[in-house]
């Protein structure tokens, strides 16, 4: 056996291990050097290739829509014209400026902000209709327990003498229980204590009809006696009766009113007993308590002044100085 043939395999194996192979030197080669190489010049700035005129121009569109109201200065290449007219026409509205477009604008096709202006002093001019008053005369809801409720504080301002507070109360607690004795009665002597003796014979008179053994039945028949002769006395007599019926028909309707703090109405139906009585100092009095009501101040003490001169010992002179004293103090005088 020859000892070159094993010599030579053993050298090729021995070298292919120690030499290093083409593409691992290729890959040390690369990573050994940098991967970017600087520019030793400056990059130069490009240039801009000028483009003719006719490319920066868009193609006519060969599409035309029909022209819509309210265009302004349409330009389309077979109208020029800045301000041509649109073909389209509505109907005038209501409300319409003379001299304007239809279509919204002016008459020469420009936008003009009269043509939408609102007239403000013509809708101004319409006032809104006041709201309706609330009809008193009409009964709220039946309602027992506010109606009690009504009635202590109406005897309330009864025993502190203020009367007109408790008008309001009973006559509120008639609204809600139209049949309430207590009410009734206690409506009654208030009227008594104002000297509206008509109506207060009136309602002692329903009382004794709604209760006539209640516990206040004796009190009202009492009442009745006591008011019966002033009473008589507003009767008209004999001479001039129909103009003296009609004026104390006019009274007696107007303390109704004043019985319910209802002014304005007692003031004319005194006004119109005045004038059919001129002479009578009741209706003055009266008047004179309208119109303080409706605090027309100095009218009222004129009224009071002329009762007061007709009758400085009258029914009504204390009543009449003390509210001539108030109306002093309230106006300065």
């Amino acid at each position: 056996m020859k000892p070159s043939s094993h010599i030579v395999p053993v050298l090729l194996l021995f070298s292919a291990l120690l030499l290093p192979t083409p593409r691992a030197a290729a890959q040390e080669s690369q990573d050994n050097q940098p991967h970017i190489q600087p520019r030793s010049t400056p990059t130069p700035a490009p240039t801009p290739t000028p483009t003719p005129a006719a490319s920066q121009q868009k193609p006519a569109d060969k599409y035309e829509r029909p022209p819509f109201p309210g265009d302004e200065s349409p330009m389309r290449p077979n109208n020029p014209s800045p301000k041509a007219q649109d073909k389209y026409e509505r109907p005038p509205f209501p409300g319409d400026a003379p001299g304007t477009n239809p279509t919204g604008g002016s008459a020469t096709g420009e936008s003009s902000s009269r043509d939408t202006q609102i007239d403000l002093d013509k809708h101004s001019a319409k006032e809104e209709p006041a709201p309706a008053e609330e009809d008193e005369s009409v009964l709220k809801p039946w309602d027992p327990h506010k109606a009690a409720k009504d009635v202590e504080v109406g005897q309330w301002y009864l025993k502190l003498k203020n009367y007109r507070a408790a008008l309001e109360r009973f006559n509120s607690a008639l609204s809600y229980k139209p049949d309430d004795a207590e009410a009734i009665y206690g409506l009654a002597v208030t009227q008594e204590k104002l000297d509206l003796l008509s109506l207060a014979d009136s309602n002692y008179r329903k009382y004794l009809g709604l209760l006539p053994n209640g516990p206040r039945s004796k009190d009202a028949e009492e009442a009745l006696k006591r008011i019966a002769p002033n009473v008589a006395m507003r009767k008209p007599g004999a001479a001039n009766a129909d103009s003296a019926k009609l004026a104390a028909h006019d009274i007696d309707v107007g303390e109704t009113y004043l019985s319910a703090n209802h002014f304005d109405a007692a003031r004319e139906r005194f006004e119109d007993a005045m004038r059919l009585a001129p002479d009578n100092p009741l209706i003055w009095f009266r008047l004179a308590q309208a119109l303080q009501g409706m605090q027309r101040l100095d009218p009222a003490r004129l009224y009071y002044k002329k009762y007061l001169e007709a009758q400085p010992k009258g029914k009504f002179a204390g009543n009449a100085k003390k509210a001539i004293s108030q109306i002093d103090w309230i106006l300065g005088k």
